[in-house]
């Protein structure tokens, strides 16, 4: 039989937080709460994707890589979980007046103007991750905080999605694929807009199921006068993690006729 994986630290315990929600995890799918740290530990209990008002005992543990925490579910049971798929709740109102969200995005556009692999990784979420979406409807690529110290100048080729109008599949570099598209933004004039989608009306896009819990910005930069449909928008989601924003999501918004 096979041996069950050995815990690489032993539980730490910390100061009940909450609540938390759950994040990451497909409309179809379900969060599986186990019955100790580990995915190889009994399943307890299954917590929708919209699932909240989760709250942390305190207990930690890292196995196989992986940070595991003891929760309190809603009805009082006990059990633990991936962290990855948990995240602060924030109410949307808190997040817009936070000053430190504005910092966060002050610092994300500097390091994306000065391409500063390092700068950029300081700000992503050591828990989630970065997820780059090119376009609505492509998948994501994850970027973990040391694999961001080099992104600006790793020209190994990454498939970042298809294009939705043209049905081509985008391969190449970030610096290839995804920076011009984020400095067609940031380097020009632009507005932020908390908790709101700011293309044009006529447009109707959508935040995903998945990372309804991930407050968010939308970095808009409006169309040129007489040709309004070339605007863009990047929305950066932001995870909570001990009470300060990082970045979890990018995700380009474009028209697509």
């Amino acid at each position: 039989p096979q041996q069950a994986p050995t815990p690489t630290a032993t539980p730490t315990a910390r100061a009940p937080q909450g609540p938390f929600a759950v994040v990451l995890v497909p409309p179809a799918d379900q969060l599986h709460v186990r019955a100790g740290p580990g995915a190889d530990q009994p399943i307890l209990a299954t917590l929708p994707p919209n699932a909240s008002g989760l709250f942390l005992t305190g207990k930690e543990q890292t196995v196989q890589g992986a940070r595991w925490v003891e929760v309190r579910l809603p009805d009082g049971r006990i059990g633990w979980v991936n962290a990855m798929f948990l995240t602060q709740e924030v109410p949307l109102q808190t997040f817009c007046a936070d000053p430190q969200v504005s910092a966060l995005l002050d610092r994300l556009e500097a390091a994306i103007r000065e391409r500063n692999g390092p700068a950029l990784a300081a700000l992503i979420s050591p828990i989630h991750g970065l997820r780059i979406h090119v376009s609505r409807l492509s998948d994501p690529v994850l970027i973990r905080p040391e694999q961001a110290a080099t992104l600006f100048t790793d020209e190994t080729p990454v498939h970042w999605g298809v294009h939705p109008a043209s049905a081509m599949e985008i391969i190449g570099s970030f610096r290839q694929a995804v920076l011009p598209d984020l400095l067609d933004v940031i380097e020009r004039p632009h507005e932020r807009h908390c908790g709101l989608l700011v293309p044009p009306v006529t447009y109707q896009p959508t935040w995903p199921e998945a990372y309804q819990a991930f407050p968010f910005y939308s970095l808009h930069r409006p169309g040129t006068p007489g040709n309004e449909l070339d605007w863009r928008t990047w929305v950066v989601g932001v995870a909570y993690v001990d009470g300060r924003p990082y970045v979890a999501v990018l995700m380009q918004f474009f028209w697509e006729p």
